[in-house]
């Protein structure tokens, strides 16, 4: 298994910001979906991806309570580092080791991507880059919030549809 499945209850927890905000969950859920995207900054792939995942937060209209967290599992300088160096706007909690939460959450490789919506099922799941996967971030969450679907990717990209983490 790579990844939690699809259907089941994602586990619940509570982590902080690097500006000592705490984010739990369950009750970030009670507002509509949530995307979680787990990463390692020495990541390439994770390098690749984040950039795409800040295009869907920015383009998402409705920005009121934020859609999109990412998890870091890297120290509060170099999770501070990643964020300036990739101008990421949406909160980016950290799961210190050894890791409790991306455990939970199978995480075998980073990047990995989840959807987990109102009643804390997981939607989606993949890893790595993934085109298909972003777009239905994308979608999701914009159909949530009753905004227009944010442009993630250009014809002509020259971007594989998927990218091992």
């Amino acid at each position: 298994m790579d990844h939690l499945e699809e259907g089941i209850i994602a586990p619940e927890f509570q982590l902080q910001t690097p500006d000592g905000a705490r984010l739990k969950l369950s009750e970030a859920i009670q507002s509509g979906p949530i995307a979680l995207a787990f990463y390692k900054s020495s990541c390439p792939t994770s390098q690749l991806t984040f950039p795409f995942i800040q295009n869907i937060f920015s383009g998402l209209t409705v920005n009121k309570n934020p859609r999109i967290w990412g998890i870091s599992q890297d120290d509060f300088t170099e999770t501070l580092r990643f964020i300036a160096e990739y101008k990421l706007e949406f909160p980016v909690v950290i799961d210190e080791h050894p890791y409790r939460v991306s455990s939970s959450y199978e995480v075998h490789y980073v990047p990995t991507l989840y959807l987990i919506d109102s009643e804390r099922r997981v939607r989606m799941a993949d890893f790595g880059f993934s085109k298909p996967a972003l777009n239905t971030i994308a979608k999701e969450l914009a159909d949530s919030l009753g905004c227009p679907i944010p442009s993630v990717f250009s014809d002509g990209d020259n971007l594989p549809d998927r990218r091992p983490g």
